[in-house]
Formats: C-alpha cells, structure tokens, sequence
C-alpha cells in the first residue's frame, strides 16, 4: 500500500480551485447597514412630516402672495418715479403693508415696492405680500398709516386689489 492516508484517499483531487468569494470585513457590512437604516429612516420621517403638514388643515388654509397696487393721484404729464407726498407722506418705497383676516388678526406683513408714475400720471405702488394663509372669506389691508380697505378672498388671491388714495 502507499503512504496514503484513509482521509486524503476519500477526498477527491481538483485539478482547478475555485476561488471563494471575497467576504468585505465585518466593519464595513455594518456601516453599509447603519447608512441604509439612516436614509430609511430620513425618508421616512419626511414623509411622515409632509403627510402631516398637509392633514393639519384644509387645502384652503394654503399661503399665498397678496398682489395688488397703490395709486395716488397725480398731476397731468407727470412721469418717471415717484412718492407720496402731503397727507400722503407715508407712501414711498418701503411703506408698511398689513394683511388682516375677517376676524381682525394679523396674518401677513409686507412692504410698497418703488412707485412710479403710470400712463393716467398716477404715482403707482406695488404690492406683494407673501405668506398669506388662504383660509379667511375676506381680509383687510392696511398701508401706512392709512384706513384698511377690506376685500374679498378672490380679490386677494387673484391681483386686484388696488388702493386709490387722492383720487378725485
């Protein structure tokens, strides 16, 4: 008999190794775990916060930019930019625009933008007031120092509030 023993006869020869697929190290199996738990998790919670945001209330308690203008009246052939003057003082670039709700509060706060004179020689203002929540059936909008003029949801929500000031 040869020098071999029992084990090595009952264990076949191969001619080619197989190479074993390379395992990475248990350290990187374990961040690649955290990582994915932690964009999981991140996703989840986003979804969970936008759900929740968009359940607080109704799709009419949505915010929106107030758009609309201020007119003074002005002097024929006038042109180029403009400010109030007189009892209008208070009404250039940069004047305050509060936006109420029907029960009185304050929901919105903005500024005039630069005034100008339009074709009809009035000194014209715009308005944005972003961030108005659209959840009132009407507001009040204060410029200045001046009366609030009250006007309607659609009148807010859709450019046509126009304030006329020492129109005749």
């Amino acid at each position: 008999m040869s020098d071999e023993t029992l084990a090595e006869r009952s264990t076949p020869a191969t001619s080619l190794s197989t190479p074993t697929p390379a395992q990475p190290p248990r350290g990187n199996r374990l961040w690649g775990t955290v990582a994915a738990s932690v964009v999981a998790g991140l996703v989840i919670g986003s979804g969970a916060v936008a759900l929740a945001w968009n359940l607080s209330g109704s799709g009419d308690n949505r915010a929106f930019t107030l758009v609309g203008q201020v007119q003074i009246g002005g002097s024929s052939g006038a042109s180029g930019p403009c400010s109030g003057d007189h009892d209008f003082g208070d009404l250039d670039k940069g004047a305050a625009v509060t936006v109420f709700d029907s029960a009185g509060r304050v929901v919105a706060t903005g500024t005039l933008g630069s005034g100008a004179y339009d074709a009809f020689a009035r000194c014209t203002f715009p308005i944005a007031v972003r961030g108005v929540p659209d959840g009132s059936n009407s507001y009040a909008v204060k410029v200045g120092w001046h009366q609030k003029k009250k006007i309607t949801n659609e009148e807010a929500r859709t450019g046509r509030l126009v304030m006329e000031f020492g129109m005749s």
